[in-house]
């Protein structure tokens, strides 16, 4: 969709709007066949954000249920201010242009901890959102997780990272590895929760001292400490060993809170679990990006996803053979 179609668009569904001088700026953040435009009103520096998607992936048409089932059950998410579903067209409020990752190099006791701590708070209630008990509102969601999809990342790693940068047989070596299918079986056993899926720094809006999740249209049942992952081992930001500590420990305490028993030793090999996975799906990414679609920037990433690896599986509930392969 053109520029001047979302403009003439927007004017119609706001008619206060549609005398007024309107400035459109597109918004890099984003993809995946959608288009983020920021509207501005010049008389009143009121603003929203136009989104116009396509249906190339099903998560986009799931982008406004989800939405709407996060504002009701107040999870911290933007508006959905006007929506023409016939021209997969959607008006938004704009939660601004500072996300968690603008944060990098700031101060951590004053700035990144208390923002990652509000970030963990927005994400928890919908961690609190059981499979074995689902809200009878829930909308369609993604595939969720299980040992199918597990294995899905294991291979995709093992194709697009370990054969590319390590060797095949390497990779060969790895895919025989019954610790691997051990891996992928036990997570799949396990309660799941509604997940965000993509719950990286780039994903959590900031603004007036609250966080707000964006990119969640891939919505679906899996383990909390997967997004947990995400987020604190997130390859695009940096942390000392004791920053991400601080973390594990802020999202203990709510589960603590919340009534939880589980011990701290169970949930951190869950985490560790959960982080490698996330991990070899990112390495994966990284190479199939690189390597196959040509966008090298995504080199730069691996250093940093392949030592946080590296580390997690010399951990208690790691892959030993892993660690032998990346050392």
């Amino acid at each position: 969709m053109e520029l001047d179609e979302i403009e003439w668009r927007t004017r119609e569904v706001f008619p206060g709007w549609k005398e007024s001088g309107l400035s459109l700026t597109t918004i890099e953040k984003g993809g995946s066949g959608r288009l983020f435009v920021r509207v501005v009103r010049e008389d009143s520096g009121e603003s929203l954000i136009a989104m116009h998607y396509n249906l190339d992936r099903a998560d986009n048409a799931r982008f406004a249920c989800v939405t709407d089932f996060l504002n009701r059950h107040a999870i911290p998410a933007p508006r959905i201010l006007e929506r023409r579903i016939d021209l997969n067209l959607l008006w938004v409020e704009d939660l601004g242009a500072l996300d968690l990752g603008n944060l990098a190099g700031s101060d951590w006791a004053s700035s990144r901890l208390p923002a990652y701590q509000s970030a963990l708070r927005a994400v928890f209630p919908l961690h609190r959102l059981s499979e074995s008990t689902a809200p009878e509102d829930l909308p369609e969601l993604e595939k969720p997780f299980d040992a199918p999809l597990y294995e899905w990342e294991q291979n995709y790693f093992l194709t697009h990272f370990v054969e590319r940068f390590v060797s095949a047989e390497k990779a060969a070596l790895l895919r025989s590895d019954r610790a691997f299918a051990a891996l992928r079986d036990e997570l799949a056993t396990l309660p799941r929760a509604l997940v965000h899926r993509d719950f990286q720094s780039t994903n959590v809006m900031l603004r007036d001292g609250g966080s707000y999740l964006i990119d969640y249209q891939g919505l679906r049942w899996g383990l909390p400490e997967y997004d947990l992952a995400s987020m604190i081992y997130d390859p695009y930001s940096e942390f000392t060993t004791a920053e991400t500590d601080d973390l594990i420990g802020f999202y203990f305490s709510l589960k603590e809170k919340a009534g939880d028993s589980e011990s701290r030793a169970a949930f951190e090999k869950r985490l560790t679990q959960c982080a490698m996975q996330r991990l070899m799906q990112a390495l994966g990414a990284y190479g199939f990006l690189s390597e196959v679609k040509g966008k090298t920037e995504f080199l730069a990433h691996i250093p940093t996803a392949k030592k946080r690896l590296l580390a997690l599986s010399r951990k208690e509930g790691g892959l030993p053979g892993l660690a032998a392969v990346l050392a």
